[in-house]
């Protein structure tokens, strides 16, 4: 995913913020899917381009924001059989999704269309995430579930930023940010969540954040490592 940022044109892209990126400076990415993955790239001294780190930021701990993520995080950890805690990923992701409506579902069972939505995520097998993703615009369960996420997934951005003060740019990428775009681009308080880190705000409010309107920036990535490689065998 990291290296195909490096591909991305403006026009490809929703800034966040009105930010001019810092040339050279660190670039980095988080980005939900099946699951949650985080990279950062930094400029190689030794050559005019970028190189990308990869991590395991998707497993660091889910840390609950307010009393409702709280239950969840017990609920999280009793379904994953986890004595202490649970991965970020373990929210932030389809899976995530589809686990957020379910501790929905037996936190507020007289909120349940139980002909409707909860029927059909119930026989949706691996595709439970992509249920409550589709009616979160119309089942106030699946509505609270989204919310709860792309909180905790702005939340989970501003963390990264402060890891790796990405001033080169920030971007929020993978499927889920693609297929949920407005609940990003047109949502104030992902912005507001994001930046929303006490005492230390002000040294993330210089990174410019993009959200990449495709989905294949991981396979450009993967072209671009491809043929820089076949250059450099010639």
């Amino acid at each position: 995913m990291g290296y195909g940022l490096l591909t991305l044109s403006p026009d490809e892209c929703f800034a966040l913020n009105d930010v001019e990126p810092v040339e050279g400076a660190p670039v980095a990415t988080i980005g939900a899917g099946t699951g949650l993955g985080e990279c950062f790239l930094t400029k190689d001294p030794d050559a005019d381009d970028y190189v990308c780190w990869a991590t395991e930021g998707g497993h660091t701990d889910f840390p609950p924001r307010d009393h409702m993520e709280v239950e969840l995080l017990k609920f999280l950890r009793e379904k994953f059989e986890q004595k202490s805690r649970v991965s970020v990923e373990r929210v932030i992701s389809g899976p995530g999704l589809s686990s957020i409506y379910e501790f929905l579902s037996q936190r507020f069972p007289q909120n349940i269309d139980s002909d409707g939505v909860h029927k059909v995520w119930t026989e949706a097998g691996s595709l439970k995430g992509g249920v409550v993703g589709m009616n979160a615009d119309k089942d106030l369960l699946c509505m609270k579930a989204m919310e709860i996420m792309m909180g905790a997934y702005a939340s989970e951005a501003g963390n990264a930023m402060l890891k790796w003060l990405p001033y080169g740019g920030m971007y929020i990428t993978g499927g889920i940010a693609v297929k949920n775009f407005k609940w990003i681009a047109n949502n104030p308080q992902f912005k507001e969540i994001m930046f929303d880190k006490g005492r230390v705000s002000p040294a993330i409010w210089k990174c410019p954040v993009y959200v990449p309107k495709t989905e294949d920036v991981g396979e450009r990535g993967a072209h671009l490592v491809a043929y820089n490689l076949l250059l450099s065998l010639r």
